[in-house]
């Protein structure tokens, strides 16, 4: 729009310009600048074509330019003219969003950074090569870039001092424009990185990320409590029937139903090793482990404490390689009595109140393992006890005949 014949009055111009009105008088009295435009008594009114000379006026003053100086060169500047290269250059090393030059297209190498740039910690040094961003696929955006006449498009790429995650989330992308520069024949072709986000606003997206990857493990956490705690609500039901390898075996199954468990198995602990019959779905076969070769098993076992199996325990369990064993010793008033073997596709942490969880429902498995195995002991010893004589028989029929006080 033409604003040369538009003018305002001088409170709208002190404010456009940020000299008060006082100011502007004394200048125009002293220096016939600027001039105002009036129409019979009536007030002061200024040309906005004049706002711009004005400020600049001010900010010559600012730097130490005396006002003479200052509105002689305000004068002599036209409005609209097209700015000088040092306002380019000044435009893109104080802009608030990062700006960089990458030479390429291979390797790509940071040739220029601006201020915004150059401040962020982490941030490479101009002549420094790229490889992070070189392996993302932003990397093959820039390169076409080198390579073809393409229009100025928006990229994601790996931002500017690192990676920035949060507990278990993917890493915080930059969001940038590029595009390549025009050169002269002979000169080295440059792309330029332009930021459309400022570091607050990048700082804030990061946190909210952040934020919500807290809140999804904060929900997985909940969820694995859940899980973990419904298993030792069943397992504590069905332990109320009777002893037996069947009240076992299905506390067993509870276990893979209620956690998510690809398996589960039941080592027993015997003489120094821990024996394994297999496993209820058949993921491990039979086998035994020697305590004394796994220290990571026998500090579980000295402990009683849950723990992953590091390689070599899963291994010699014969835990397939794409899946993960952890391994929770039973032991009832000090004695060990076995190791509970349960089988997962991923590692799942083991917080405080997991363990607590394992330990409780290792409880249940030891009392009722020692159960069964009391039962059994005290079955076995009543069938082994010698039969009674023929004349002990009569005696004891005889006695029990007998009249009380006879």
């Amino acid at each position: 729009m033409d604003t040369r014949g538009q003018t305002v009055s001088a409170t709208r111009f002190s404010a456009l310009t940020g000299v008060s009105r006082e100011r502007l008088r004394t200048w125009e009295r002293r220096h016939g600048f600027p001039e105002p435009v009036r129409t019979g008594s009536g007030p002061r009114r200024y040309a906005i074509a004049d706002a711009a000379r004005v400020v600049a006026v001010r900010h010559a003053m600012g730097a130490g330019t005396p006002l003479p100086d200052a509105i002689a060169a305000a004068r002599g500047a036209a409005p609209g003219d097209a700015p000088p290269e040092a306002a380019f250059r000044a435009a893109v090393e104080r802009a608030p969003v990062p700006v960089a030059l990458i030479s390429g297209p291979e390797p790509l190498r940071l040739a220029w950074a601006n201020a915004a740039l150059s401040t962020i910690e982490g941030a490479p040094a101009p002549g420094e090569l790229l490889p992070t961003i070189a392996t993302h696929r932003a990397g093959a955006t820039m390169r076409a870039h080198f390579a073809a006449d393409l229009p100025g498009a928006e990229i994601e790429h790996p931002p500017w001092g690192g990676s920035v995650a949060g507990p278990g989330s993917a890493a915080i992308t930059a969001r940038s424009i590029v595009y390549r520069l025009p050169v002269e024949p002979g000169e080295v072709p440059l792309i330029a990185i332009v930021g459309v986000e400022t570091r607050g606003e990048h700082e804030a997206r990061t946190a909210l990320a952040n934020a919500q990857a807290e809140l999804a493990q904060l929900r997985d956490r909940s969820e694995r409590h859940d899980r973990w705690l419904d298993a030792l609500g069943s397992l504590a039901a069905e332990f109320q029937h009777e002893p037996g390898p069947d009240v076992i075996d299905s506390g067993l199954d509870i276990l893979i139903r209620q956690t998510g468990a690809v398996d589960v198995g039941l080592a027993s602990y015997v003489s120094g090793r821990l024996v394994l019959d297999g496993t209820r779905r058949g993921a491990l076969d039979a086998t035994a482990l020697t305590v004394a070769a796994h220290p990571q098993v026998g500090r579980a076992l000295r402990d009683v404490h849950g723990a992953w199996l590091d390689e070599p325990a899963a291994r010699s369990l014969g835990v397939p390689a794409a899946l993960h064993a952890v391994g929770v010793p039973i032991a009832v008033a000090g004695e060990v009595l076995g190791m509970l073997v349960l089988i997962f596709d991923e590692v799942e942490p083991l917080d405080d109140d997991n363990r607590r969880l394992l330990a409780a429902i290792s409880a249940s498995l030891g009392f009722a393992l020692l159960r069964d195995r009391l039962v059994r002991e005290l079955a076995a010893n009543v069938s082994a006890a010698p039969e009674p004589k023929p004349q002990e028989r009569f005696r004891r029929r005889a006695a029990d005949a007998r009249p009380p006080g006879g």
